[in-house]
């Protein structure tokens, strides 16, 4: 566990890092440089934004809130360790683990589904007004992978309601065991 942790964190540092790349590609569109002139970046289809244009604020707080959200199930990790599935302790970190993998899960497709209708509605940018077929598929891919989460979220709920009833059963029969232990008469 304690190697997995940190592989686990740098993979999701190269998976961002690799997202980051693919998302910022080459793209055609204006860049302002340190003078405040705007400089064209490739072919951008129309004339450059005012001198008092700002990025969008969904640029900045959505992809923030997709890497936490994605990053929280990773701390939970921490919680669980699954060295004995039979011992009673472990079944109650179960639980705990499902219903944590439950929530960023589905709270993971939420944000992303309402990432998109943001960036779709409110981002107003010139390339989105001619929507290609790459934009397209990244938009539909990133609905599918809410999609997923949502479902795997849902999933994740039903795992924990069925280890809490397993957990409930469990210790119902210690304590009718412990209950007909002391009853029993001794010989």
């Amino acid at each position: 566990m304690r190697i997995r942790m940190p592989l686990a964190i740098v993979f999701l540092l190269i998976i961002t890092l690799a997202m980051a790349r693919l998302f910022s590609g080459p793209e055609d569109t204006w860049i302002k440089n340190e003078n405040g002139e705007w400089i064209k970046h490739g072919y951008p289809p129309g004339p450059p934004p005012a001198q008092d244009y700002q990025e969008p604020i969904t640029h900045i707080i959505v992809p923030l809130i997709f890497l936490v959200t994605f990053a929280v199930p990773l701390f939970f990790l921490r919680v669980h360790k699954p060295h004995n599935r039979l011992n009673f302790d472990t079944a109650s970190r179960d639980i705990k683990l499902f219903g944590y993998l439950s929530t960023a899960l589905f709270l993971f497709g939420v944000i992303v589904v309402i990432g998109l209708m943001l960036e779709i509605g409110l981002g107003g940018n010139s390339t989105m007004s001619e929507p290609n077929a790459f934009d397209f598929f990244i938009i539909i891919s990133l609905l599918g992978l809410a999609g997923l989460c949502i479902l795997l979220g849902i999933q994740f709920y039903g795992l924990k309601r069925s280890c809490n009833d397993h957990y409930q059963i469990e210790k119902s029969r210690r304590e009718i065991i412990e209950i007909l232990e002391t009853l029993r008469p001794e010989k």
